[in-house]
């Protein structure tokens, strides 16, 4: 029970995070149709003979980024509302019980998200070069990205447990 007013004003200003949850949600179920939409139209795009050129394999990039767009804005609502409203009935790999958590499980998706950009722009560049330098700044985000996970988990770690 809260013991001032100030405090029961702030318990209550948590559930204001529903709005965020139930936006990223409705953004999630939209980006979901469109990668569906996306998909039934590369599908019939290789059934046409589509699947001899490389543009098949940029449009299956781009329909693999889109569902991982779409679970990346669905873990942050899950997330969201674990974190200020309550707990969820999720796989042990999607509780969240600190944004350190949520930070963990977004930079997850996004190493793979990152990893189908760079494979989408290697395919889709004109020049060497610009090949080159697309592929190594996507590497140098991932292992910055890696690094961040490795370092934050250690630091879990290494925390002491509180008295």
């Amino acid at each position: 029970m809260p013991r001032n007013p100030v405090q029961a004003l702030l318990n209550q200003a948590r559930y204001l995070v529903l709005i965020a949850v139930a936006g990223l949600t409705v953004l999630s179920v939209a980006t979901f149709a469109w990668a569906i939409a996306k998909t039934v139209k590369l599908f019939g795009a290789l059934l046409d003979g589509g699947w001899r050129g490389d543009v098949a394999l940029v449009d299956l990039l781009g329909v693999i980024e889109m569902y991982l767009l779409a679970i990346v804005q669905l873990i942050v609502a899950i997330g969201l509302y674990e974190l200020f409203v309550g707990d969820l009935d999720v796989p042990n790999w999607l509780e969240v019980t600190s944004l350190d958590d949520l930070k963990k499980s977004i930079v997850d998706v996004l190493v793979v998200f990152l990893g189908v950009k760079g494979i989408e722009g290697l395919v889709e560049a004109e020049r060497p070069l610009d090949a080159l330098m697309l592929v190594g700044a996507t590497a140098a985000l991932i292992v910055a990205l890696s690094l961040f996970r490795m370092v934050t988990a250690r630091a879990k770690v290494d925390k002491p447990a509180p008295d």
